[in-house]
């Protein structure tokens, strides 16, 4: 295996700060007026969880007299999904919930029981934080997973280990955003390797919070492991700089190209390796040489 550029007391770290995330799980609140559309978004959430979930995930729905309840126990950092009616969205209570959620320092998403069929915003949730429920009042849980991935932001990875229906997606914009990262940095290095150290220390990170998020106890012996999957990826970057000569256009801009599409494989690798969909082998992380290849025009 070739030798890493990185330190493992750079692993050991990030394995240390990654299990205290995981440790400080982000907390949801579903609260609404419509005690069925609550329940369906908790049993969307829930679905596939163990019976005894210990993540902070709670749901209140209003009676007559406080028809859309007050939010509590609300701190910096939760998400809360606030279920409403379109005959709701002027109502005084949705209002008042939203300026709850931003004094409280919560990102807020907002379920509509109806499907608006037209892009809807409120004042701080924007359009992807805004799912409407299909006709029957079913709800898209791959709709929901996203807007709660987003919302939770880094919390995501914790909520996923304990929410199954969240750890695709999750993973999934994991990936992007380190893949972004990592070619930023492929882009701003000029001199050959120096990049490697940060390009390995980001991927690193993501795998550990991608093995996090499928509910694995991150610790030495996954920091080990780690090693492994991050030794198949560097014989394909190696392969992917020589084709670095042969590549039309600016040299920066191949760089991040390739930066990104090797952190992507990686990550998507890490992804399936976690769920059991398969196992990480040179064979199948191949189809990344194939597609470098095809780049020489």
């Amino acid at each position: 295996m070739p030798k890493l550029p990185l330190k493992p007391m750079k692993i050991y770290s990030a394995v240390r700060d990654i299990r205290q995330q995981s440790e400080s799980a982000t907390r949801v609140l579903i609260t609404g007026s419509d005690r069925k559309a609550v329940t369906a978004v908790f049993d969307t959430l829930t679905a596939g969880a163990p019976g005894q979930t210990v993540c902070l995930l709670d749901a209140v729905a209003g009676g007559e007299e406080e028809p859309l309840p007050p939010l509590t126990h609300v701190g910096e950092g939760d998400v809360v999904i606030i279920v409403i009616s379109t005959k709701e969205m002027d109502s005084g209570a949705f209002n008042e919930r939203l300026a709850e959620a931003e004094r409280a320092g919560a990102q807020a998403i907002v379920v509509l029981t109806e499907a608006p069929g037209i892009e809807v915003s409120f004042p701080g949730v924007g359009p992807r934080h805004v799912v409407g429920m299909s006709p029957g009042g079913i709800l898209p849980a791959d709709v929901l997973a996203e807007a709660v991935s987003d919302a939770a932001d880094e919390g995501a990875v914790a909520l996923a280990a304990q929410l199954p229906v969240l750890r695709r997606e999750a993973c999934r914009q994991l990936i992007r955003r380190t893949s972004r990262q990592n070619a930023v940095v492929g882009c701003l290095f000029i001199i050959p390797g120096a990049d490697m150290p940060v390009m390995t220390l980001n991927e690193a990170r993501m795998i550990l919070r991608i093995a996090a998020a499928h509910g694995e106890t991150v610790g030495a012996e996954r920091a080990i492991e780690l090693l492994g999957v991050i030794g198949s990826g560097f014989g394909f970057r190696a392969i992917a700089r020589q084709l670095l000569d042969f590549l039309p256009g600016p040299g920066w801009v191949v760089k991040g190209g390739v930066a990104w599409s090797g952190t992507r494989a990686l990550g998507e690798a890490a992804h399936a390796y976690f769920d059991s969909s398969m196992r990480v082998t040179p064979s199948r992380l191949s189809p990344l040489v194939d597609k470098l290849k095809k780049l020489r025009g």
